[in-house]
Formats: C-alpha cells, sequence, structure tokens
C-alpha cells in the first residue's frame, strides 16, 4: 500500500504530452526519493495505460544485458514473439526498433534511471540525439526519459549536451508542499502535521515511511536516532552520489544548518575559504539544497537558508549526535533534539507552511490578493517573516505577514499586529500601494479578536481547513511493482 498525494499539475503535464499524437521527447528528474517512479506508475495505472506503455528501468549493467532486458519487455508489451526468441543487443537496434514500432500507432518507452544506462554506454545520448533527428521525430513514439542525478539530468539540458534542443518536455519534480506533506500522517493533531514536515519536509520517499499509527517522536527515533536507523546516514548518502569533495558541501551544510546565513559566516564556520565558496554554493543551489535570499522589496545582502526541512533537521542534529546514536544512547539523544526543535526548527517549518497557506487562502479567495512575489523583508535590523507582492493590480497590493510558533492571548494578538504595522510602513512599497496584515500564530486564545477592516488572524485552524482539501485527494493504491523508487 502507497500514498499518492498531490501531483495534479505533473498529471496533467504527462497527459497533455500523451494526447498530442507527435512524437514526444520527455525528461522527468529530481532528487532521490521525490517520487518520479510513483508519479509516472501511478499515470499509467490511471490512465489504464498499461498495455501501451513499456516500463524499463535501468540498472549498472553492461549494454548487451540492458537491451536484452528492454527486449523482454517491449515483447511482452507489444506481443512479439520474434523478438522474445532474438532479442535485440545494442541500443541502435532499440531505438531503431522503437522508430519502426511507433511508425503508425503511439507506443510509449518510459527508462528510468537513464543516467545508468548512459553510464554503461557513453555514446547512448549523442545515439539517440542522431535517431531522434533522422528517424524517431517522425513517428508517434512517447519516449520518457527518467534520472534521480539531478547533475547528471540536468547536464542533458545544457549546451553541450547532444540532446539539447530535442526534449519536447522537461519537468523537476519537488518536493510535495507543507499543506500535502501532512496527508501522510491525516490523525495527528494538526500541531504535528507541521512537526512532521519540520523533520521530514515534502519527500515522499521519506514521509512514506513514516507510520502514522505511532507519534512523531517515536518516527524521529525510529528513523534517524538509533543505531543502523533507516535515514542515519541519508545526508551522507546523497551528497556522496552527486558531489565530489563531499567534505566542503558537509561542512557548508553543517554550518548553514547550525545558523550561519552570511557569506563570510558561512566560510568561517565551514572552513571553506571565501574565494571558492561561491563555486560550492552555487552548486548546492542548483541542486535544490541550499537557497539564496534577498528581501522580497528593496535591496540587502543575500542569506542562505537549507531549502530542504529534512537536511535541515539532519545537518542540525545527527552530525553534533553521531556519537551518542552509536552508543546508544537514544533516549538522550531525542530529549535533547526536543528541546531545540521547538525553538529552532518547528518556526521555520510553520514560517514556510505559512506561505504555501497564503498561496492556497489566495486560490481559495480567502484573501483579496494574488501573490506574484513572496518572501522575507529585512531592512536596518527590522524584519517582516513574509511579504506577499500582487502585481496584477494597479497600485499593487501587499500582505505583510508575521508566523509566531506559539500561543497568543487578545492583548498578545494586539501588540503583534501593531508591531507589524508599524514595521510595514518602512517597506519601500509602490507608491499608493495598499497594505494588509496578517498573523498566523499556533493558537489564538480568544474567540472573538478585535481586528482592523485590513487585519486577519489565522491559527491551526485555517491550517487544518487548507489541508483538507489537499488531503481529500490523496488516493492509496497496491501496485505490485516498487512505488517510491529512488
Amino acid at each position: 500500500m502507497a500514498l499518492f498525494v498531490d501531483r495534479r499539475r505533473e498529471l496533467e503535464w504527462l497527459d497533455e504530452h500523451w494526447r498530442s499524437g507527435r512524437a514526444e521527447l520527455l525528461l522527468v528528474y529530481g532528487r532521490r526519493r521525490v517520487g518520479k517512479t510513483r508519479l509516472v506508475r501511478e499515470w499509467i495505472r490511471r490512465r489504464r495505460l498499461e498495455g501501451r506503455i513499456v516500463y524499463f528501468v535501468a540498472e549498472e549493467e553492461p549494454e548487451r544485458a540492458a537491451v536484452e532486458r528492454l527486449s523482454r519487455a517491449l515483447a511482452e508489451t507489444l506481443g512479439d514473439e520474434l523478438l522474445r526468441e532474438r532479442p535485440l543487443e545494442t541500443w541502435r537496434q532499440a531505438l531503431l526498433y522503437l522508430a519502426a514500432a511507433a511508425r503508425r500507432e503511439r507506443l510509449g518507452v518510459v527508462i528510468d534511471e537513464f543516467q545508468y544506462a548512459a553510464q554503461a554506454s557513453p555514446g547512448l545520448p549523442s545515439l539517440l540525439q542522431t535517431l531522434w533527428d533522422e528517424k524517431l521525430s517522425n513517428t508517434r513514439i512517447f519516449l520518457l526519459l527518467m534520472g534521480s542525478l539531478v547533475s547528471f539530468t540536468e547536464g542533458l539540458l545544457s549546451s553541450r549536451s547532444p540532446l539539447y534542443g530535442r526534449f519536447t518536455g522537461v519537468a523537476r519534480l519537488n518536493p510535495l508542499t507543507p499543506l500535502a506533506a501532512g496527508c501522510f500522517a491525516p490523525n495527528w493533531s494538526p500541531e504535528d502535521r507541521v512537526r512532521l514536515y519540520a523533520v521530514f519536509g515534502g519527500v515522499p520517499g521519506y514521509l512514506a515511511e513514516v507510520d502514522p499509527r505511532q507519534g512523531l517522536w517515536w518516527n524521529v527515533e525510529r528513523l534517524l536516532l538509533r543505531p543502523n536507523a533507516r535515514f542515519l546516514d541519508e545526508a551522507r548518502h546523497l551528497l556522496k552520489e552527486e558531489l565530489r569533495e563531499v567534505h566542503r558541501y558537509f561542512a557548508i551544510l553543517e554550518a548553514v544548518a547550525q545558523g550561519a546565513t552570511g557569506y563570510g559566516e558561512i566560510a568561517q564556520r565551514s572552513g571553506v575559504p571565501g574565494e571558492s565558496l561561491s563555486k560550492y554554493l552555487r552548486v548546492l543551489e542548483e541542486m535544490g539544497l541550499i537557497r539564496r535570499v534577498y528581501p522580497v522589496l528593496g535591496k540587502g545582502r543575500a542569506r542562505y537558508r537549507l531549502a530542504d526541512p529534512f537536511l535541515r533537521f539532519w545537518f542540525r542534529y545527527i552530525p553534533r549526535h553521531r556519537a551518542a546514536i552509536e552508543l546508544g544512547l537514544t533516549d538522550k539523544v531525542l530529549d535533547a533534539v526536543k528541546r531545540d526543535f521547538e525553538a529552532s526548527l518547528a518556526p521555520i517549518a510553520w514560517e514556510e507552511t505559512l506561505q504555501a497557506m497564503i498561496a492556497e487562502a489566495s486560490r481559495r479567495g480567502w484573501i483579496r490578493l494574488t501573490p506574484t512575489r513572496m518572501g522575507p523583508w529585512w531592512h536596518r535590523g527590522e524584519e517582516i517573516d513574509l511579504v506577499a507582492v500582487d502585481e496584477t493590480t494597479s497600485p499593487p497590493r501587499l500582505l505583510a505577514a508575521e508566523a509566531k510558533w506559539s500561543s497568543l492571548t487578545c492583548t498578545e494578538l494586539r501588540r503583534v499586529l501593531d508591531r507589524l504595522r508599524a514595521k510595514a510602513q518602512r517597506l519601500p512599497a509602490p507608491s499608493g500601494a495598499r497594505i494588509e496584515y496578517l498573523v498566523a500564530a499556533r493558537h489564538i486564545e480568544c474567540r472573538n479578536p478585535h481586528l482592523l477592516p485590513d487585519e486577519h488572524a489565522w491559527s491551526i485552524n485555517e491550517y487544518e481547513k487548507l489541508a483538507a482539501e489537499e488531503c481529500s485527494s490523496a488516493d492509496v493504491s497496491n501496485d505490485s511493482q516498487p512505488v517510491l523508487g529512488p
């Protein structure tokens, strides 16, 4: 059994290219465990395309062995007895076979983990480019390549790649939103679903390992804080798979996780020389592991943040407590993590959740704003957690928002709103811009807060209402094939 959440746009994207009827060369890629395999398998299952699409998973094996396995899959799907008896031996033969088979009828072929096929046969991208130009582009082929090595698959899109300009569609699969992540533990309290996102982020491969019948911290201990735990070495494996000089990237990520946000501070804490740090930061940004943030309005120096909550949790706690974990001191480590977590990572996750809530609330018409830009703002010691800018109107509309992972009385709520209103007056907003104000607290301990017409107060209740729609479309299906994949 496996839960399939969200991904509506990606399913529609696959539908669009399948229904086009023309030759399609597609690329779907993303980090390990983000759900690429599950997405495509679910699309095939829902659209009942099992007899029209060949699904092939490449492995680290010689070309002939790979092509023989592909031949068997083609023979099974197409009912080709001759191919079953005389399997193909080279990628050239396989691609020419696909061109002939797809000349008149739609034929889908998915090559998952394409990077392994290309590593075993380095000339495969060039061969595919040649035969795409000469044969395949004039057929009704639907050829979908998938890859989990972000560095490799993004290399396929570069101007130096033989396949540059040949792809008819490219999709990078990103983690789920904070609202969708909570669907993996539907019976937990809304607070613990926010905490779930703070630990495991939106990566389905991590969330699917959580046992929703148990509590949050039972799962954290089982998956992260025991010797030989499932994800105890996950971050290290992720870096080793993608990068060289792993120790430098490791040091940078750990420095940012421990609170270093400025360029100089990261260089000092990580020990990576400032003159070479930018190269490593750029690679981590391209991988989606680090985010460079500027004030959403005005000017300011960049701040660096870990973009993925799971890595934020891992690099904040695992290196620090690794020795104690290996000694089996799980209870002591768990106590230390819980004490720090509520004051450090849970508030960050609530802020990121608020950003998703604002976007969803706009879609539903809860707020009179269509955010075209959204992010933090800071200037000379003043900060606002989130400023959403609606540039679809003239003059633009703004929403200034603060996220408070705490309970507020009516008096405290008024104090926060007044302080937010005062800080917002310093925003370099366009002339005539209308500003509204939002405070999102974990709990608001009064029934009727006295709000002005341009003020909003949300709590965990609004999170629960907005998340309910995301989870209502979640699907649990039986799939005898691997459903999450790398």
